[in-house]
């Protein structure tokens, strides 16, 4: 068992500290689907059992509902004959009244989309189901793989992967290969030192194609080029992110489900063991909370659970039956639907995925506001991509549940960016020309509005209750929202990107000590929002505009433009302040107070795994 030795009283905890404390907890969490139960017979279907009990579901639907009621009412209050511009006029009427008309429509749609969110929400959380847990066969061959890219991952943070990847116990034959894209001297020496395999691509044309199954500087690329010279060897194939830590057990609670003949792939949850970090890796950490205690838990109820690039299995037949991994800057996404519109040829069933909501491996977060805004934006880009390529759309194949379970899955980044570019479109007309989208009551609006918002929170906080670990339940996820605040400018670019048919390139997620570093470029999107949200509220104050009400959107516009900016210069300052005040190396550090480092901090009992 590993412990965190206590700290001298009224002495807080460090950032260091914290996040071995919340990797401790996570990896408390490695049987939350249960214990492993025997097999009904060694092929048996895999079992089901709903995470909420039926008075949890009732409970959820009453929130809900009530949180609609308060939407609807809203709505329906809007919608009053007295509050629709220019309600009395046949016809278009003038400009001014078709402007105000359509100013109000938007103001309808905003509230509408945000239902539509909730409604996204109860769907997923209502069948949200678990696996029954069951033995592993025994005598599987198993193929366990991570990648490099070593202008963007460090060594030592591969290492300690690969290190724990030849430490997970299972009873058959289990290989740990590296897939390298730089096939670099220093990656074979490490490969060779800790008895792994290696494998790249590099210099092989074959394997480097501009699009297609072996696309260059992809991730799909990679992982199909190894496919196509060794995944024949193997009966189950692992996958685990360069900055993903598998836990021991991590074949032990996953290869059970393989029992069943149908199952193409099993998925674990995506957790960030460094989320106290910064506040970035704390936001984005905080936004996998949702995801992994219901979303992904709803797609197991909805017979398509999403397949995650982070850390997951698969069966070799399965991926041969749709040619691999799908050429896509979101592969994983996108091989998940294909996978679930495919026919298994030895069972004539289609092919169904299993996500386990056991913490098996612990991850690291995005730290920089560089590398947070690459990452939301290639998921913003996938989706869009895959909602207006034709060719990249779900077969028709795809069961009519199955494909409205994605659908509901790829409505959160379009839904956020037409909310943004509505919102503000309303203001604007008002604000620049005059022409306002409806006479309203301030305090009605206000109190009506605080209502939606209310209601909606009091959700969020009883939804904690599904969270993985003890420490996601007790927290608000104030940290999340922000920064899904402050995303809301790259969703809309990507959305615009996807609409205009622009291909974004595959970019990996800097780790480690190769984290990118903010510049101002980082901020430009933010910055013209920033600027845009600036000339509505001059121009309000120059037409000394009466109802303030409608200032508060382009106030919020102007925080979410200066907000990442202003917080990554703050932290940079302190940062740099405390190098200059602490020049002292750690061995010296003892003398002014407790060292941070894991070691003495840490009780480790003889043969415990430290945990990332």
């Amino acid at each position: 068992m590993v412990t965190p030795a206590r700290l001298p009283a009224g002495e807080r905890p460090d950032r260091r500290q914290l996040n071995i404390r919340a990797r401790l907890a996570y990896a408390r969490c490695g049987a939350t689907a249960g214990p492993l139960v025997a097999p009904r017979h060694p092929r048996a279907a895999v079992e089901f059992r709903h995470a909420a009990s039926p008075a949890s579901r009732l409970v959820l639907t009453l929130l809900v509902l009530v949180n609609s009621a308060a939407g609807l009412l809203l709505v329906g209050w809007l919608l009053l004959p007295a509050h629709i511009p220019g309600s009395g006029v046949i016809g278009f009427g003038s400009w001014q009244t078709t402007a105000a008309r359509l100013g109000f429509c938007v103001v309808v749609g905003v509230e509408l989309i945000r239902l539509a969110q909730n409604v996204v929400v109860w769907v997923f959380a209502f069948n949200a189901k678990d696996p029954v847990p069951v033995d592993p066969p025994v005598g599987l061959r198993v193929a366990l793989l991570t990648t490099i890219v070593p202008s963007k991952e460090p060594l030592d943070v591969v290492e300690r992967t690969l290190r724990r990847m030849t430490q997970i116990v299972y009873c058959g034959r289990v290989d740990v290969w590296i897939l390298d894209e730089g096939d670099e001297p220093a990656v074979r020496e490490m490969a060779a030192r800790l008895g792994v395999h290696h494998f790249s691509r590099k210099g092989r044309p074959r394997y480097n194609q501009p699009s297609g199954e072996f696309r260059a500087r992809t991730k799909s690329g990679n992982h199909n080029a190894w496919r196509a010279e060794h995944e024949h060897h193997y009966d189950v194939v692992a996958n685990v992110d360069p900055d993903h830590v598998p836990m021991t057990g991590f074949l032990e609670r996953t290869l059970g489900y393989f029992r069943d003949p149908d199952v193409a792939f099993v998925v674990t949850p995506q957790v960030y063991g460094n989320m106290h970090q910064n506040l970035v890796a704390h936001g984005a950490s905080v936004q996998q909370y949702l995801y992994n205690g219901l979303i992904a838990r709803g797609g197991n109820g909805l017979d398509a659970p999403l397949l995650t690039g982070t850390g997951h299995l698969y069966r070799p037949a399965a991926w041969r039956s749709i040619g691999g991994y799908q050429d896509s800057i979101i592969e994983d996404h996108l091989t998940s639907i294909r996978i679930h519109a495919a026919v298994n040829p030895g069972t004539g069933n289609q092919w169904k995925g299993v996500y386990t909501p056991d913490v098996v491996a612990i991850g690291e977060g995005p730290t920089s506001w560089a590398d947070y805004f690459n990452q939301q934006k290639r998921w913003a880009a996938g989706i869009g991509e895959i909602l207006v390529r034709p060719e990249l759309r779900a077969p028709r194949e795809l069961r009519a549940r199955r494909r409205w379970q994605y659908r509901l899955l790829q409505f959160y980044y379009p839904s956020v960016a037409v909310s943004l570019l509505l919102g503000n479109l309303a203001t604007a007309m008002y604000l620049l020309t005059g022409v306002s989208a409806a006479q309203l009551d301030g305090t009605v609006w206000a109190v009506l509005w605080g209502s939606t918002i209310g209601t909606w929170f009091v959700l969020w906080l009883w939804l904690r209750r599904f969270n993985i670990a003890p420490h996601e339940r007790e927290e608000i996820g104030l940290a999340g929202m922000a920064l899904a605040l402050f995303a809301g400018p790259i969703y809309l670019a990507a959305g615009v990107g996807a609409l205009l048919r622009r291909r974004l390139g595959f970019v990996v997620t800097a780790k480690g000590k190769l984290r990118t570093t903010e510049s101002f470029g980082t901020f430009r999107l933010h910055l013209c929002w920033a600027a845009f949200a600036a000339v509505l509220l001059g121009a309000s104050f120059l037409r000394d505009d009466s109802f303030t009400l409608l200032r508060v959107w382009p106030v919020l516009t102007l925080l979410t433009g200066l907000a990442p900016p202003l917080i990554a210069l703050v932290s940079g300052l302190r940062a740099g302040a405390d190098r200059r005040a602490d020049p002292v190396p750690s061995a010296a550090r003892g003398r002014r107070g407790p060292d941070p480092a894991p070691k003495s901090r840490m009780t480790v009992d003889r043969g415990a795994p430290w945990y990332g």
